[in-house]
């Protein structure tokens, strides 16, 4: 888990295309685990200081040892505006027929935001 981790943190850099940090997550995505489901979610939320941000989140998300799970996040920030207001979605690989990153790649919310500059990227790692 923390070579998964550590995958990304590599891999990605400040200011890399959205298109790129996609790619990257997909790739550790193929790197196996057991029962492991992959979340795509936008919106625009609030943050710890309070700031509201308008966010594409990747989530990687697998058992851990005490029925509960372990989550890898890349979560891409964008200033919050009255364009991106209206994206707001928590799509689940599994309810799909389609590879969850074909439908990230042909979504609507992806087409927006690979063309806007984003404030950062974070990484992390937390539990449910």
């Amino acid at each position: 888990m923390d070579s998964l981790i550590e995958f990304l943190k590599n891999e990605i850099t400040d200011k890399m295309l959205l298109e790129s940090i996609v790619s990257i997550f997909e790739q550790m995505c193929n790197i196996p685990l057991e029962e492991d489901m992959i979340l795509f979610e936008t919106g625009t939320f609030t943050t710890s200081a309070h700031e509201p941000v308008f966010q594409l989140s990747l989530v990687r998300q697998f058992s851990n040892d005490d029925e509960e799970f372990y989550q890898i996040h890349v979560n891409i920030l964008y200033k919050p505006t009255s364009e991106n207001e209206m994206f707001s979605e928590a799509t689940w690989d599994e309810d799909l027929s389609e590879n969850i990153f074909d439908y990230i790649r042909n979504s609507e919310v992806f087409a927006y935001a690979k063309n806007k500059e984003y404030i950062k990227v974070e990484i992390y790692l937390d539990e449910t």
